[in-house]
């Protein structure tokens, strides 16, 4: 076979391998979404909780860069701080070994085309034959058959370089022994991990490479440790356009990596002696491919897992060193808080984002509700600067609105689940009702004005309606609050009892009006003015039913 018959059969295997990763990964974020969405909201009660978080998370989706542009996301949405993400930034650099792992431990002691053919068979029927079930399961197999048959077609384009002996001559002076050709050798796996953005992938050709005595060993190690500083490239791409403190974390991950790359430059010789009392054998002789790929698969775990232990300690001060590398510190607070692009490939943490910022819509609300109700009780003083708040406030309601049903329609173009596709419905809905409590809240803030500016001074009877309606309709929003992210804790029947109790104030106050009225205790135009005000309520009332009942799983 010539050079270009080898470069042709070698860069399809790369393909093969990175397409079948991709299908795999989002195989994998399909089943293990909703859980891995309830890890990642949960990751920062301590550095040791984020290192675990971030290996468990990447050996799951088998991708260090989704998790970290994921955490680049995370960061710009203000979820986690920039040392809360170290913690994950660390772990996920443990976790992407697993990669490694799988490779060495089947692609090199089982015979390839054995597995991948039949697993692509086997994971591609589910999703022909409709087995709407099974299929997120299926692509998690024909993502590991794919994969697995672009090693093999790289393998054999490997093995072919043995008859180009030009190109084994050239190979042959690279030798990581020397300072020089080390440094040459982790920045060659360092531009190699910058073109095909995975690190996975590139340590998979590297491991191929040294198992057919393409490269020696310590070379083989030496790009590894390139391949370790390139994977940083993607989570920096991600995090342009996003935050000051989004930035901070991705150049937060490129200072471990590269810094972290310092001592086994310098320690190279003592380090590879140390991993071969681990592995022993790889280094002498003439051993097994499988050793071979053993070894590079040890070396790159235990100089992440050594990384892990050194810097542990330092997060607080690697978020402070990032920050001299961000020139952007920050200006405005902008209105959207978790709607980062960097989540669209993940449909799980899109969604995550979304409901994060329906959250945030309806905090604003309520914090609309309680100013309204202030305006309400306090019928003789200057609204002022109150209003003005609910005023803008209610802006920023209807951007949301907006913002939030555009964020979700190109994910319900994505292939998602069932289940995703009944959420992002459910939260489509549920940010329009919000939307119409911000509405209300805006309508009761002008009846609060026309009543100030015509001086028609409420009752003691009707002050006390209305505040007790209000209290009871700021519990219901509190009570949607705290279940957004809880929807299995959240009873439908107590739901209904706010929204029958809320119905009921109506009636009881629209009867106490008429009394008034009878007693000519308060003006037509009063009266008028308090029965609109008791149907906003009441419809806010309505609307936060609706949303209660998605969140309940029954809209």
């Amino acid at each position: 076979m010539d050079i270009t018959s080898m470069a042709i059969s070698a860069i399809g295997g790369l393909a093969l391998f990175l397409f079948g990763m991709k299908v795999m990964s989002e195989g994998l974020q399909k089943v293990a979404g909703d859980r891995m969405r309830a890890v990642l909201s949960a990751m920062t009660s301590n550095r040791f909780a984020g290192v675990g978080t971030g290996l468990m998370v990447t050996a799951v989706v088998q991708s260090s860069s989704a998790t970290t542009v994921m955490l680049v996301g995370f960061v710009n949405a203000g979820l986690i701080t920039v040392t809360q993400s170290i913690g994950v930034i660390m772990g996920a650099n443990v976790g992407t070994t697993v990669t490694a792992w799988l490779v060495a431990v089947i692609g090199f002691k089982v015979h390839i085309s054995f597995m991948a053919l039949p697993a692509i068979a086997i994971g591609f029927f589910p999703r022909l034959f409709g087995f709407r079930k099974l299929a997120d399961w299926g692509e998690v197999i024909l993502g590991f058959g794919v994969l697995f048959l672009g090693l093999d077609f790289m393998k054999d384009a490997v093995a072919d370089l043995k008859d180009a002996p030009q190109v084994l001559a050239w190979i042959a002076q690279c030798r990581a022994d020397d300072l020089t050709w080390r440094l040459i050798a982790v920045g060659v796996g360092m531009v190699v991990t910058f073109i095909i953005q995975s690190s996975s992938a590139a340590m998979a050709v590297t491991m191929t490479m040294a198992a057919e005595g393409i490269i020696d060993l310590p070379t083989a190690c030496a790009l590894a440790v390139g391949q370790n500083i390139g994977t940083t490239i993607t989570a920096n791409l991600a995090s342009i356009g996003t935050s000051a403190a989004a930035k901070q974390s991705a150049r937060a991950h490129m200072l471990f990596n590269v810094i972290g790359s310092i001592w086994p430059i310098v320690l190279f010789g003592p380090f590879l002696a140390l991993m071969d009392i681990i592995v022993p054998g790889a280094l002498q002789g003439t051993p097994s491919q499988a050793l071979l790929a053993s070894f590079l698969a040890a070396f790159h775990t235990i100089f992440n897992v050594i990384n892990t232990v050194i810097f542990l300690p330092f997060t607080r001060q690697l978020a402070w060193l990032s920050t001299k590398l961000v020139w952007d510190k920050g200006g405005e607070e902008p209105h959207l808080r978790f709607l980062d692009p960097n989540l669209m490939g993940s449909p799980p943490m899109a969604l995550h984002a979304a409901r994060s910022e329906l959250l945030r819509m309806l905090e604003i609300v309520e914090s609309m509700l309680i100013n309204v109700r202030k305006l309400i009780a306090s019928p003789d003083k200057k609204m002022g600067k109150v209003a003005d708040e609910i005023l803008a406030s209610e802006q920023i309601v209807d951007l949301l609105e907006r913002e939030i049903s555009v964020y979700l329609v190109p994910v319900t173009r994505m292939d998602i689940s069932y289940k995703q596709s009944q959420e992002i419905g459910g939260i489509i809905t549920a940010v329009s009702d919000i939307e119409r409590m911000g509405d209300h809240c805006e309508a009761l803030l002008k009846l609060a004005r026309r009543r100030y500016d015509k001086k028609l001074a409420p009752t003691e009877g009707a002050i006390e309606e209305l505040t007790e309606i209000g209290e009871r309709v700021q519990g219901f929003l509190a009570l949607l609050r705290e279940n957004m992210f809880a929807a299995s804790d959240l009873s439908i029947d107590r739901a209904q009892e706010f929204e029958n109790s809320i119905d009921e104030m109506r009636k009881r106050s629209r009867k106490g009006h008429v009394s008034r009225l009878n007693k000519q205790e308060c003006s037509v135009n009063q009266g008028l003015i308090h029965i609109d005000m008791l149907t906003s309520f009441e419809k806010i009332g309505d609307h936060a039913f609706n949303v209660a009942q998605m969140l309940a799983g029954e809209r």
